[in-house]
């Protein structure tokens, strides 16, 4: 048979394949909104806050969506207990409210119930949860993490949590941590009229501060594994941008076993990695539901946690400038931005205290030392 003609039947199905590929718009699925709660009662003697909003329609993955137009702002949300004390609490921003009185805290044994009163006339409440012990936490443990991911990352302090179950109980942990790291800008001159230095690494003043961080990773545990041992948790990551202290505070939190499974749910849907082994999602129901409907639940959750805090600073003595400037020099920007900022360590980086200032709740905590 002729080539040419051999090469033509060849290309008859590229180009039948070609041709069937049309772009199809398929319909925006509009749901019923569904309420979505997030509320903790602790043993903290703070404010408690309760967030409100609804799910929204999904339409593109690249679309910037306005959250604002699902928050509930003209809800009456109670917390009350089972010793039949009461709490209101008030809308303070978009979809958050925050409890009033100042001598409703969480005690341990004791059961708090989420009501909340949505203007469509439907009431949602949650079922009773008890607050249970926590052990303390013993200490805090650091460890340097000589890794790093250029533009991503700079070497870290790893913050781990040493604490000992308690045998023959069934308990369930949960950690939140929130920390200050130091950072360096290009600085000023000490003098006016206040210029910018020629390098990052010429001027002192203006050029160091303390940046507020904090994470949103979820962490749990069950001790099902480890019942009456010794538990060592990292909690935390502070990232080394340059010399300085890294003030750290740790929470512990009590949990129910509901809660516990509710955010391994959470967490076994977060870390998909959309393989076809995963599996289909579902949707994160929580311990709230309709009053009148038992079968109309939303979604979230409200939790009741003992909680225990510790604080320490660590300070990384054993860094060596050259390796830091050839590592973290490279998070310090350069002046391509704007020149008042660059110079200026506080108002370069987010949430940063003034000048190098330390943060206030640190006095009494314990220093650890990095040589």
């Amino acid at each position: 048979m002729n080539k040419k003609l051999i090469r033509f039947y060849l290309l008859i199905p590229v180009i039948l394949c070609v041709t069937c590929v049309r772009q199809i718009s398929p319909p925006i699925r509009n749901a019923v909104p569904i309420l979505v709660v997030e509320g903790l009662v602790t043993t903290d003697s703070i404010p408690y806050a309760v967030k409100l909003s609804y799910t929204g329609n999904f339409t593109n993955a690249d679309a910037r969506i306005d959250t604002n137009q699902n928050f509930i702002n003209d809800a009456r949300v109670v917390i009350k207990d089972d010793a039949g004390d009461s709490s209101i609490c008030n809308l303070i921003s978009s979809g958050t409210y925050q409890s009033i009185d100042s001598g409703f805290v969480g005690i341990v044994g004791h059961t708090y119930t989420l009501e909340i009163y949505l203007s469509n006339g439907k009431t949602y409440v949650s079922t009773p949860e008890k607050i249970n012990s926590v052990p303390p936490i013993d200490s805090l443990s650091v460890v340097y993490d000589s890794t790093f991911i250029t533009d991503i990352r700079p070497t870290q302090l790893i913050i781990s949590a040493n604490l000992h179950d308690p045998a023959n109980v069934q308990n369930y942990y949960r950690w939140t941590a929130l920390g200050y790291t130091p950072r360096k800008s290009w600085g000023k001159t000490c003098t006016p009229p206040y210029s910018m230095c020629g390098n990052p690494y010429s001027c002192s003043c203006f050029a160091l501060c303390e940046q507020y961080i904090t994470t949103n990773q979820v962490n749990v545990l069950s001790d099902q594994l480890v019942n009456g041992n010794e538990i060592i948790q990292p909690v935390f990551y502070s990232p080394i941008y340059w010399f300085g202290k890294h003030f750290i505070e740790v929470k512990q939190y009590s949990m129910n076993r509901d809660i516990y499974l509710f955010w391994e749910q959470y967490l076994q849907q977060t870390n998909r990695t959309g393989s076809i082994l995963d599996p289909l999602p579902s949707s994160l129901v929580g311990n709230i539901h309709n009053a009148t409907d038992s079968n109309d639940y939303a979604l979230g959750y409200f939790e009741a946690s003992a909680v225990v805090t510790k604080k320490i600073v660590a300070v990384p003595f054993f860094l060596q400038e050259y390796w830091l400037e050839s590592v973290a020099g490279q998070y310090i920007p350069d002046e391509t931005r704007e020149v008042a900022v660059v110079g200026d360590c506080h108002l370069l980086y987010p949430n940063s205290l003034n000048d190098d200032m330390d943060p206030t709740g640190w006095e009494n905590a314990q220093e650890i030392d990095l040589h």
